[in-house]
């Protein structure tokens, strides 16, 4: 838990206000480079934890893997940041996060509140 909120949230929300949202106005780019390179070295420290385990802790669906999820996920779904940290050159963690999506409570969640249509 505390690296999810000690490092990841952090990390990834300045990678989303510099790439997505108002942070994309400034000129200089280093910062942006410099949460790009961030998230692209927590995500390692993810895949590289998930070797030989399916879920953070190891055989058991926690709470590290529910406060990392919506994270991870949103980097792309929301950020749309996929291409800008390589998440597609690691092996575990995509695999992870499918794993964790495909949970129905995982679904439910996602569905609130119920969108249109």
């Amino acid at each position: 838990m505390f690296f999810q909120m000690a490092a990841v949230g952090p990390m990834f929300g300045q990678l989303g206000y510099f790439y997505k949202f108002a942070g994309k106005e400034i000129a200089d780019k280093r910062p942006l480079e410099r949460y790009q390179a961030e998230t692209k070295r927590l995500l390692g420290v993810l895949e590289t934890r998930l070797d030989g385990l399916p879920w953070i802790m190891g055989d058991d669906y926690t709470i590290a893997d529910i406060s990392l999820l919506g994270w991870v996920a949103q980097s792309d779904r929301f950020y749309g940041a996929r291409d800008l940290v390589e998440f597609d050159s690691l092996e575990r963690l995509p695999a992870w996060l499918e794993r964790c999506l495909a949970r129905p409570a995982v679904q439910r969640g996602l569905d609130i509140p119920k969108r249109p249509g």
